[in-house]
């Protein structure tokens, strides 16, 4: 077959319209529309892109490129959070579109780099507008919908997994539910079981221990995160005794397994501010602003030593004292912390640390 047959046939064969072939390749619909009529060719430059987005080789459309590692996807996405803080986030969103054009068939690029830009977002928006700064998180949830239909099933896991969370943010719930029927079985999670095992019987200890110590997190992470829903609920339905109850038993949570003392402070600063209780929210801010400027080393306690080892400080750095000025800014304007406009303590707070991040 020709090179303008091929192109079809892959097409086809992806379910992909012409338009959006050619919105990923970053050319129009009509120069697509030539290539497979045979009116015109795509230029060499082109070429290794369009073999990754139809799912072949250059051999068989006329040197296939492998697809990114993920240390170099990893790499791709530093580089982007760099650009974030030097040059602001429609730079980085145009490296990142760049990357993924090149790459469009890559679901973990996808997915990282949706995930890294809308992280941005949040926090490097200054001067682009609601209406301009919601077309980029709709553009880029489009990304985590190509992700949720990777060949890589870990990736259409955390694709599919974050998308339902969307929906129900915007109250779509039948979507949300769609997302959900996508996931695993839970059982599968028995596997990392196994591997553990298996490392022990064949004397690889530190691999097995690194495992079960990310085990540990990760369920820490888990029962604190519901321990927050329990409390949450309780507010809602006006128990106020039984969410007392969740969030301190959250906040022993964090203690007990030597977790970031932010976490803690997080939890008791939300029940205190569902109380509009200001000894109590002023309190929970003391504990949750310092400790984002002293951060938190994992590897610093022996429950996850070997996994911490070699990572940095969270909290600490050119990003976190960014994270730290969205929260002072949302104290300032979000309507919650109403109850807390006029009071001395609290605005000597926020000023404190609106100087520490200028």
């Amino acid at each position: 077959m020709r090179i303008h047959e091929i192109i079809r046939e892959k097409r086809k064969s992806l379910e992909l319209t012409q338009e959006q072939a050619a919105v990923r390749l970053g050319v129009t619909a009509s120069a697509f529309n030539k290539w497979e009529r045979g009116i015109s060719c795509p230029d060499i430059t082109i070429l290794p892109a369009l073999a990754r987005l139809l799912e072949t080789d250059l051999n068989t459309l006329l040197s296939f490129q492998e697809e990114l590692t993920n240390e170099e996807i990893a790499l791709w996405c530093s580089q982007i959070s760099e650009i974030l803080m030097k040059d602001g986030f429609e730079k980085a969103y145009e490296m990142g579109m760049e990357k993924v054009r090149e790459y469009p068939g890559s679901g973990a690029l996808l997915f990282n780099v949706a995930g890294t830009l809308e992280g941005g977002l949040q926090i490097f928006a200054e001067g682009i507008d609601e209406e301009k700064k919601q077309k980029y998180l709709e553009e880029l949830e489009v990304l985590y919908e190509r992700a949720a239909k990777s060949k890589e099933e870990s990736v259409r896991i955390q694709a599919n997994a974050l998308l339902a969370a969307k929906c129900m943010n915007r109250e779509d719930y039948d979507g949300a539910q769609e997302r959900i029927e996508l996931l695993p079985d839970p059982s599968w999670k028995n596997k990392r079981q196994m591997q553990a095992q298996l490392y022990v019987r064949t004397g690889r200890y530190d691999e097995a221990v690194r495992l079960k110590e990310t085990e540990i997190l990760e369920s820490v992470n888990d029962i604190y995160s519901n321990l927050l829903s329990l409390m949450e609920i309780a507010v809602k339905e006006k128990r106020i005794e039984d969410a007392g109850y969740f969030t301190e038993k959250a906040v022993q949570t964090i203690q007990l397994y030597e977790m970031w003392e932010y976490s803690a402070g997080v939890a008791q600063f939300q029940l205190a501010v569902s109380k509009r209780d200001k000894h109590g929210t002023i309190g929970a801010l003391k504990k949750m602003l310092p400790s984002l400027e002293k951060g938190w080393q994992p590897g610093e306690s022996r429950l996850y030593e070997h996994i911490g080892e070699k990572k940095e400080s969270i909290g600490r750095g050119e990003y976190w004292q960014a994270f730290t000025q969205k929260i002072v800014e949302g104290l300032k304007t979000d309507e919650d912390m109403e109850f807390l406009r006029e009071d001395e303590e609290f605005l000597r707070i926020v000023k404190r640390y609106e100087s520490s991040i200028h």
